[in-house]
């Protein structure tokens, strides 16, 4: 009777620590998923800022691509942003609003892909309307990162 009840327990606490490990497990993937999502928007983004800062000669052909790029990644976000990972207690840099807001969210996503599309069609008018629309699409990426990324210390 005891050896039962030991294996019992036994097999309940293993079968716990196996479940808690997965969620921790599958929230860790989910973060280091969003992370590497956004750092493949961002090396997109920073040739862009370099033409808008004067460091690089201005492309529209680049800008062109990377914007349709960014257009293709944007909605992304909101899949892998799905899994509310705030129980997991891991750090991820993603303020509670994303989940406690997300019809906010979305929409800022929506307008961040539409502008990167914007982006895309005013590279054929030349480099005015195109860096006019880069600072369209910048802002709406500030508005995002203001409203639910967590500032890096530091």
């Amino acid at each position: 009777m005891f050896r039962k009840f030991l294996l019992i327990t036994l097999l309940t606490a293993f079968s716990t620590s196996a479940f808690a490990a997965s969620a921790e497990e599958r929230a860790q993937t989910a973060i280091d998923t969003r992370q590497g999502l956004l750092k493949v928007v961002a090396s997109y983004f920073g040739p862009i800022v370099g033409m808008a800062r004067g460091q690089i000669p201005f492309d529209a052909a680049v800008i062109e691509t990377n914007a349709g790029k960014i257009a293709q990644l944007a909605p992304m976000l909101e899949d892998v942003f799905a899994m509310d990972t705030r129980a997991s207690g891991l750090k991820s840099g993603a303020k509670d609003g994303i989940w406690e807001d997300s019809d906010d969210f979305k929409a800022k996503v929506a307008t961040t892909t539409q502008r990167a599309i914007e982006l895309a069609a005013a590279t054929s008018q030349g480099k005015g309307p195109t860096m006019k629309a880069f600072g369209a699409l910048g802002s709406s990426c500030k508005n995002c990162h203001e409203s639910y990324r967590e500032k890096d210390e530091g």
